[in-house]
């Protein structure tokens, strides 16, 4: 019996059908930000992910986890999505670089994921925000992790969407009642020279079906929701982890990690956010360092307007192990 799905996640998966993303290719292109995200991590906490577990919520075609399934290969590796269009590209990539260790299956996750097993590590990249209910989404996917796994989620950010968000509505109204005929809106995109990407479509497309997937997903998607740091911890208050960290934000076409502190214990070569390039005098600094730390994301929020975060959510037991000072001292309690 065929699944029932919601009008949401129909015309969702009708998109990705016609265009999958990030790549209607099957060859291996720049899509290594989850592939640096896992090594950062690794680097700062001083350990190596070995025979680990990872499902990963929304895969899309299969670019990004396919890179990480390749570079670990002591790992094993699920990668859900609902859109055959994509998981028929992720297969030819599994097959094209002779992965072992990484299934695909379609999937909708506003289901549970019970029945897919225990993980130790959870990803959903980009994918939450386009649910019909991302809170929803959001818990049927923490009902595969371990008791001592860890959630690593991207969110939209909705300071640094704004002008995305402007375009996106001047197509909408210039679409009229064809806002669901993409190869129209795709003609405007570029009629209006608004193809000019931000951090996580700005790939290096080949040919001009990778451009129109990038378009369809930045500038005609039919469904997602931008974000706020209290808008993030509204959204993992129910959801039964221990707390969270934001890992990273993305702003313009740049990435930064992530830190409220102004004396960092350790300098990296790695971009960080840093408020003392905003808040210059020692007045500003005494009262930035007297506020509480959700204020402090508040602050870097409203200084660096992202368009993306990457968050990390921790079960209690996983919080225990993390010797990462930095998201130790971004650490968000919840329970």
């Amino acid at each position: 019996m065929a699944e029932t799905l919601d009008k949401i996640t129909k015309n969702v998966s009708k998109m990705y059908k016609s265009y999958p993303y990030p790549s209607p290719s099957t060859e291996t292109n720049q899509t290594n930000e989850l592939l640096n995200l896992m090594r950062i991590f690794e680097l700062e906490n001083q350990i190596k992910i070995n025979n680990k577990k990872f499902l990963d919520a929304g895969s899309g075609s299969g670019h990004r986890i396919s890179n990480v399934a390749q570079y670990y290969k002591n790992c094993n590796f699920l990668g859900i999505d609902i859109s055959d269009t994509s998981l028929k590209i992720a297969n030819s990539l599994k097959k094209k670089n002779n992965l072992k260790n990484i299934q695909f299956k379609k999937f909708n996750l506003m289901n549970s994921t019970a029945s897919l097993g225990k993980f130790d590590f959870i990803l959903s990249m980009g994918v939450l925000h386009h649910l019909s209910n991302p809170q929803t989404g959001l818990q049927n996917i923490l009902e595969s992790l371990k008791k001592d796994g860890m959630l690593f989620l991207y969110l939209y950010g909705k300071l640094g969407g704004h002008k995305r968000m402007l375009n996106k509505k001047l197509i909408s109204i210039l679409l009229k009642k064809e806002k669901l005929n993409y190869e129209l809106g795709i003609k405007l995109v570029r009629e209006l020279n608004l193809n000019k990407f931000e951090y996580g479509w700005n790939l290096n497309f080949k040919n001009k079906d990778e451009e129109d997937s990038l378009i369809v997903d930045s500038l005609l998607h039919v469904n997602e929701t931008l974000y706020d740091v209290k808008d993030i911890e509204k959204l993992f208050k129910k959801s039964g982890l221990y707390g969270f960290s934001i890992f990273g934000i993305s702003s313009g076409t740049q990435g930064f990690l992530f830190d409220t502190r102004i004396n960092k214990d350790k300098k990296l070569s790695i971009p960080q956010t840093n408020v003392s390039k905003f808040l210059k005098s020692k007045n500003s600094l005494s009262l930035y360092e007297s506020l509480d730390l959700k204020k402090k994301y508040e602050i870097l929020d409203l200084l660096y307007e992202p368009n993306g975060y990457t968050i990390i959510g921790f079960t209690k037991n996983a919080y225990d192990k993390i010797t990462n000072e930095r998201l130790k001292q971004n650490f968000i309690k919840l329970q």
